[in-house]
Parts: C-alpha cells; structure tokens; sequence
C-alpha cells in the first residue's frame, strides 16, 4: 500500500497556520482542529515548516516567553529540515522514517507541491485494518481449509 491511498481516505484538509501566528494561537488552532500538527505557511503561500505539539513542549518553555509573545516561526521545524514523504513511498517506508527519525507527521509532496500530511496514527489505523482482515481469512481457512462448500 502507498501514502497516496491512505491520502485519499483522509477528508484533504490540510490545517495550518501563518509563520508569524503568536504560539498561543497556534496552541488554540491545535485544540479546535483535534490534530498533533499543522503546517506552517510563508507570507507568499508555500510551506515554511510543521509544528507540532512535541515543538511546542520542547521548544517553547525554554524560551522563557509568554505564549503570546512568540511567534510559531521561532519554534517550527523549518523547511529545509522537514522529513518528507510522496505519495509513491509505501506504508512501510513512511512507517521505517517515521520511527528512526522520531517523528509522529509527515509532510507528502509530489515535487514542490504539498499533497497532504499524514501521522504515525494514519499507518497504525491502517495496518490495524490489515491485520483484522489477515486474522479473518486465516479463521476462515481453518474452518474449511480445503474451500469446499458444505451442503
């Protein structure tokens, strides 16, 4: 299985924020969009870095700064430092990076474009899915391992 199609199983939303947004606000958008992370937009559109909940608990306290006074630009994983996917790598090549490289949300690009981003919790629930429907079919066979229909 490829990122795309757990890509197209997802709504397409992709929730973010303006490089200047004040933590606080970053922290709210957070909240109300029930995600782990959130792109961070330049004033021109294009992707300037990801910040997650683990940015904001590492990176913000140390600041010694109110919420309110920092902005999501001093915090985020900028662009040129992102681990990315595209939406050709495999569920188990998002599933390796995402594990040594200790990240929780991948950015998917096809070329310079931002197709989506998806979370250690988009794989999990997907070999969740797999596995359900592996143990089914083994259940199966052992109840007829021959396929013969009973009359």
């Amino acid at each position: 299985m490829k990122i795309s199609e757990i890509l197209e199983k997802k709504d397409g939303k992709i929730y973010g924020v303006q490089e200047d947004t004040r933590l606080c606000d970053v922290i709210d958008e957070l909240n109300s969009k029930n995600v782990g992370a959130l792109i961070v937009y330049d004033s021109k559109g294009g992707v300037a870095g990801i910040v997650s909940e683990r940015d904001i608990v590492k990176k913000s306290c140390s600041r010694g700064k109110n919420t309110e006074e920092i902005p999501v630009s001093q915090i985020m994983t900028p662009r040129e430092k992102l681990i990315v996917g595209t939406p050709d790598d495999t569920i188990s090549y998002a599933m390796n990076v995402m594990i040594t490289k200790r990240v929780r949300h991948l950015p998917v690009f096809t070329g310079d474009k931002l197709s989506g981003i998806i979370s250690i919790r988009d794989i999990i629930e997907i070999i969740l899915s797999q596995s359900e429907e592996e143990i089914r079919l083994l259940k199966e066979h052992i109840r007829n391992p021959y396929g013969i229909n009973a009359l």
